[in-house]
């Protein structure tokens, strides 16, 4: 089994999701020996949609390469909702033309699993990779010195309540495994001393068995969750177990921040009298950020959502706060940026909002792979719907509010990793704007300050 560890917020981020592609389709096809028919042999489940359509665009790319060209339903296959096609005739496609790699949603997969729990062949699976594991199976801190442990006592009895369907997908395929971790091996009373130790017995029974190699990967793992994940789930073998981290062999702190490029933090403060910097912000370090303005660039797999829509009802955003962000994209973005909302918030309202602001401001949607445009672009979403992704153009990021997530002394700074994430790869530079109320500005500059960034002015709108 291989579990990953990735740390760094940029570079190693998208080197793991392309790696993890390359290695699945190095793996050998798993064919049934009566008919000679293949079956699906790995298994990719990520957190939404549009990551699943951006790692099918990266094999088929691949695979356009290959002569003779294959078919790319035999290599690969995504199962997601609000795919154009029903679940029914996704779950037909798959057995008809079992895939190498299925790339899923959890949520999708249970749904047909619990249609015909047969038609994956879960037993004949030789890999299951989890991206975004710390999203996808939620965890919660163990600390009863801090005012929290109530709130985690709360947290842990929700989860127990309803574990999610990542958590009930790899206790089904792991369940052997978890009865191996319960029920010990004991050499001494093994009248046949079959085995010399608990790992050799451990891995021959797991090898016998082919219980499936599990990959597990993110950006960011706590203690906490890898304490679940190696003790509590029973989904891993500790006796046959790799880790990776994204440090550069051989390079210093200060050369591994080099290369993975350089981030400004902002933070814009939105008031019934007008917007303004973070108290405590600092000169911008760089006048001119080498980011560049694309002429005729290419979105990265975004499809505008036309919106046409007139809203009759109050708006729900802080009228304010989204003049800021127009304001800000068209003063400072060369080509592309994003902006993340709460997750509750209604994207196309937002879209809606901007575009009668002037900006060209469109949905995030993967599905149709890439579009040209020659203007500059305003990608809204929500966080949910962005992790993962690599958008190699994008310069900016907004972020509306503090972003929601998991928090770690009241602080949600995992979420906020994963948004500014997005920008500052492969040694570009990059830019993330949080726009927040009075109310959360001395909370946003801590988490700011947890993850060792000092907030840079943005002179340009102030």
């Amino acid at each position: 089994m291989l579990y990953l560890l990735f740390e760094d917020k940029s570079l190693i981020e998208y080197c793991r999701s392309f790696g993890i592609v390359l290695g699945l389709l190095a793996k050998p096809r798993v064919i049934l020996e009566e008919g000679r028919k293949h079956v699906t042999t790995s298994l990719f489940i990520v957190p939404h949609r549009d990551l699943a359509y951006q790692l099918l665009h990266w094999i088929e790319s691949i695979v356009r390469e290959l002569k003779p060209e294959p078919k790319l339903m035999s290599i690969v296959q995504v199962l997601v909702r609000g795919s154009e096609k029903s679940h029914e005739k996704l779950m037909e496609e798959i057995e008809e033309t079992p895939p190498h790699i299925l790339i899923c949603t959890p949520q999708a997969f249970l749904e047909v699993h619990k249609m015909d729990s047969e038609a994956m062949q879960l037993g004949r699976l030789s890999t299951v990779v989890v991206d975004e594991v710390d999203y996808l199976v939620p965890t919660v801190v163990k600390d009863r010195k801090n005012s929290y442990w109530k709130a985690y006592e709360k947290a842990s009895k929700k989860i127990r309540m309803h574990p999610g369907p990542t958590r009930e997908i790899l206790d089904k395929i792991y369940a052997r495994r978890k009865e191996l971790w319960e029920n010990q091996y004991d050499p001494e009373e093994d009248e046949e001393g079959r085995y010399n130790s608990v790992e050799e017995w451990r891995n021959s029974v797991e090898a016998e068995e082919e219980i499936p190699q599990l990959v597990m990967s993110s950006a960011t793992l706590r203690v906490h969750l890898k304490d679940y994940l190696f003790g509590e789930s029973g989904w891993l073998n500790g006796y046959n177990l790799v880790k990776i981290n994204g440090v550069i062999p051989g390079a210093a702190q200060g050369e591994e921040k080099k290369k993975s490029g350089k981030t400004e933090h902002s933070i814009l403060v939105v008031s019934d009298t007008g917007v303004r910097n973070v108290d405590g912000a600092v000169e911008r370090l760089s006048e001119e950020c080498e980011m560049g303005r694309e002429a005729e660039g290419e979105a990265d797999g975004i499809r505008p959502i036309t919106q046409t829509r007139v809203y009759d009802t109050p708006s729900p955003f802080n009228p304010v706060a989204l003049e800021a962000i127009a304001a800000a994209f068209a003063l400072d973005v060369p080509a592309f940026a994003l902006l993340v909302l709460p997750s509750s918030a209604p994207v196309r309202r937002a879209v809606h909002e901007l575009q009668s602001l002037g900006v060209n401001a469109q949905g995030l949607d993967m599905l149709d792979g890439r579009v040209r445009t020659a203007d500059p672009t305003l990608l809204v979403a929500t966080l949910a719907t962005t992790r993962g992704l690599d958008l190699p153009s994008l310069t900016h990021v907004f972020v509306l509010g503090i972003p929601e997530g998991p928090a770690v002394s009241g602080l949600t700074v995992d979420a906020y990793l994963h948004v500014s994430g997005r920008v500052g790869r492969f040694g570009r530079s990059g830019r993330v704007v949080s726009v927040v109320e009075a109310a959360d500005e001395a909370k946003m500059a801590r988490i700011l300050g947890a993850i060792g960034e000092i907030p840079v002015q943005f002179k340009q709108l102030i």
